[in-house]
Order: structure tokens, then sequence, then C-alpha cells
């Protein structure tokens, strides 16, 4: 039976591979919206991850509400099973650019698959977010928008309150989140016609169809070119949240990934042929995933500002003159390789290194059904060094109390670890994905003090209180 997962979770900070999910809430329901059960988990932190204050400062989770809470290997395995469920669509408010990732990297630590919940069993992913802007777009009268210094806000906190969405509970608590984006759902899915329509951007086979039937509207040396319309908030008030985009091809390095360069900004080739500044010009569309990209047919079209519509024209005019500049942004969109980043931290290693194999998916098995005690013997017995590694961290961060029967030198990665995070025991740092660093103590204090400058309730201040002392300890 296909179900709804709408579901949310808060943070010890921002970055997906080294920050972890503190609290998980979901709500499961039918195709009608009928609620069949909720769950909610709290996850204790784990010795390794310095918490952000400014997260904290947001969500307002305590001590007394994180000491009680599962502890993170038992947690992965619970949240696992609940968004694997057969027929399960995972969905919430902005979940594919924050949540979702926040979920890869949580299952891929713990040695569990971190895409089956996206396609495997009949499974598959929303996002309320994009919806959200469709519907200011083409039904703006559905809600009432809450407005920002004159323009429209799309933050669940704002569009809950103005649209009273919720009656308890308070905002970046993640059941409050989840009933605001169900009941938002609700609301949306009483529009049959745009709801229905928009559910297939988020299917991959429909969503391939649909963008491959896009006519080829523009050619330049005899090579058609498909033109469409990105739909995203992050185009902004100012362009409506639309631009129109034009299909450069597909990745040759990545073929899962569609190139579409966006023609809103004037000159564009003046930026284009940088490379660091075309990055943010094209797009790299997945099936199924975002941005949304719509056909360009009137009733759509027409929705565009005028003043968009002329500097994408003109901007077709500049290709064709100046089109030998065109194709080298394309070959070298195409060519295109994210870099290898040399040290990465296994937590952080789920893109560079792959699908976990054959090979490795059994040992994964047989780690998961052994008693806590036996779980390093058959991790010291892994042939993959990376899951050796996560399999051995696994142990470290949640079961202390049986590491004690073990003084071996294979538990020095876990410690060099630890130090690289404290204040002052080592120069080094934890690389992650985007070539970014782990937060480490010292910064975390830096931050905390900051943040102490800001205007903050006493709850907020009794948080940070006890942040100070807890970060200090580490």
């Amino acid at each position: 039976m296909k179900t709804y997962l709408f579901y949310d979770v808060e943070t010890s900070g921002l970055n997906p591979a080294f920050d972890q999910i503190l609290t998980f809430a979901s709500i499961r329901c039918d195709k009608e919206f009928n609620e069949i059960e909720r769950n909610s988990v709290i996850i204790q932190l784990r010795p390794d991850v310095v918490p952000s204050p400014q997260a904290f400062i947001i969500h307002r989770l305590s001590y007394n509400d994180l000491k009680a809470g599962m502890l993170e290997y038992d947690a992965a395995k619970k949240i696992h099973k609940i968004l694997n469920k057969p027929g399960t669509v995972s969905l919430g408010y902005n979940t594919l650019r924050f949540d979702d990732e926040f979920l890869r990297f949580f299952f891929y630590r713990n040695l569990l698959d971190p895409y089956t919940h996206q396609y495997g069993k009949g499974c598959s992913r929303m996002d309320i977010l994009p919806l959200s802007t469709l519907f200011y777009i083409f039904n703006p009268g559905i809600i009432s928008w809450p407005q920002n210094n004159g323009k429209t806000s799309f933050k669940l906190e704002n569009i809950s309150k103005e649209n009273s969405l919720i009656t308890s509970g308070r905002a970046h608590e993640a059941m409050t989140d989840v009933e605001a984006t169900y009941n938002l759902t609700k609301i949306f899915a009483k529009d049959h016609k745009i709801f229905n329509y928009s559910i297939d951007f988020f299917n991959k086979l429909k969503d391939d169809i649909r963008i491959n039937k896009f006519k080829n509207s523009f050619d330049i040396k005899g090579q058609p070119f498909k033109l469409g319309i990105m739909v995203s908030h992050q185009l902004g008030f100012d362009n409506k949240y639309m631009a129109l985009v034009i299909n450069i091809g597909k990745s040759i390095k990545y073929s899962n990934q569609n190139l579409w360069l966006r023609l809103d900004k004037e000159n564009i080739l003046d930026f284009a042929l940088n490379p660091e500044e075309s990055m943010a010009l094209v797009v790299r569309k997945r099936y199924g995933d975002l941005p949304i990209i719509l056909p360009v047919i009137d009733r759509f079209y027409e929705k565009l500002l005028d003043k968009n519509t002329k500097i994408a024209e003109n901007n077709l005019k500049v290709i064709s003159k100046q089109s030998d500049d065109f194709f080298k942004i394309i070959n070298f969109h195409k060519e295109f390789k994210y870099p290898y980043i040399p040290d990465l931290d296994p937590d952080a290693a789920l893109y560079q290194a792959g699908f976990f194999n054959k090979h490795e998916k059994n040992d994964m098995s047989a780690f998961h059904g052994a008693v806590a005690i036996d779980k390093i013997k058959i991790a010291e017995q892994m042939t993959s060094e990376r899951i050796q590694i996560l399999a051995k961290r696994i142990v470290q961060r949640n079961y202390p109390s049986d590491l004690l029967k073990f003084s071996r030198s294979e538990f020095t990665e876990f410690n060099e670890l630890m130090n690289k995070i404290r204040l002052s025991e080592s120069k080094s740092v934890v690389k992650g994905f985007k070539n970014d660093t782990k937060l480490n103590c010292k910064d975390a204090l830096r931050e905390l003090k900051d943040t102490l400058k800001f205007t903050l309730d006493n709850e907020q201040k009794e948080v940070l209180n006890w942040l100070q002392g807890y970060i200090e300890k580490m």
C-alpha cells in the first residue's frame, strides 16, 4: 500500500557528514491523508560531535532532552526501517535539500544503505517547498502568503503562523514542523489538477518522459536545443521564482545529470566563460529531483516577468552570434568532474567512495546481526577499509563500556579523530566532502561567544550555558 510519510529532523549543525540528527519525527498517512501512525525519536549526542551553538538556539534542545535519547546506531536502524517500509513516499518541507542529505550520511556512517528509501520496494521522495512555489505562481489564493519587507516568505514557520496550520508546539520542533507540512499538503491536495501534476516531478521515469517531450525550439549551427522554465524559490521574489533555461546536454562524467544553462542574467557569455562564475549558472538536474523544469508553453510562459523574457531573448541572440564560445561552455560542463579530495574523512566519503558493493553488504549484514560485544571482532575481520573504519567507529560511539575489554592499536584511528576536534591537541583538521572541515571545540567556543551577542531569551541562554560546559569538557 502506498503511504505518505511526512518527516522532519533537527540537527546538531548544518554539516550532513559531520553533524548528527538529534530528533526525528514523522506522521504516516494513506493516499487520502488519513493519519495511520506517528513516530518520534530522540538521539543522544555522539562523543565526537561538537554541537553548533547557532543550531541549538534555533531548536532549543537541552541536555535533559538528549540524555534520555537513543544511541545513534540504534536510532539509525529504527529510522531506516520507517523510511524503507514498502510503498513509502517520504516528504517534508525542504527535505530534498537538507533533511534527506542528512539521512543519507546518517545511514552511511551506520552501515545502512543510504539510498534505498529513494527507490527500493516502491519507495520514493517528494518535497513540499517547491510545491509551495508552484502554488504561489499558479494558484496563489489557495493559502495566505506571509510577507517580509514586502516580499513573500516561504519559511514554513511563517506560512504555518499565517494560516494557523498548528495550534500547539513551537517552530523548529520536529513534530510541530511535521504537522505544519502535513496540514499544508492537505490544503494543496484540494487542487487536484496542480497537485497531481506536481507529483510527477518527483517520479524519475515520468519526469524523464515529460522533459524529453519538450520541443527543440532553438537551433545553433544545425544543433537543436530545448528550452524550459525553471521554478525555484531560490530564484527570488524579484524573478517571480522563475527563469528560462536552455538544455545543453548530459554530463559525460555523471550520466544521471542533465545540464541546464540559466538565461536570466544579462550578458550571459561574459559570466559563463569564467568557469567559477559559470558554475552558478549551470543547473545539474537529475530526473525526479530538483529543480522543477516546466515546458515552454503559453500558460507557463505568460507567468514570466517581461524583463526576464527580454534578457533571455537577448542572451539567445548573443549565443547564436558567439556560438563557438557557447560550445566551449557546453564542453566544459559536460566534461566537469568534482575534484578528488585527498585525506577525506570516512564519515564524509559517501559520494567519493560510491555505493556499497556486494561483499561489503555481506560484512555489514554480519555486523548488524552480531551482539554488541562481538561487533568489534567482526569489524576486525572486514577486508574493506572504509567499512572496517566505520564499523569500529560505530562501536566506539555507541558501546564504550564494551571497549574496556580491548586495548588494541586498531582503536587509535578513533582517538586521532577525537584529538583533531579537541581544543589544542592537534592542528590537523577533519576533511569533508565539500573540502570543508568538521567543527572543532575551539571554533565552536568562538561561535558560542559570537552567539551570545544576539538578543536571546532565558531558555536560549540556558541552552548556551550547558553547551559551553559540554564543549569545554570535550
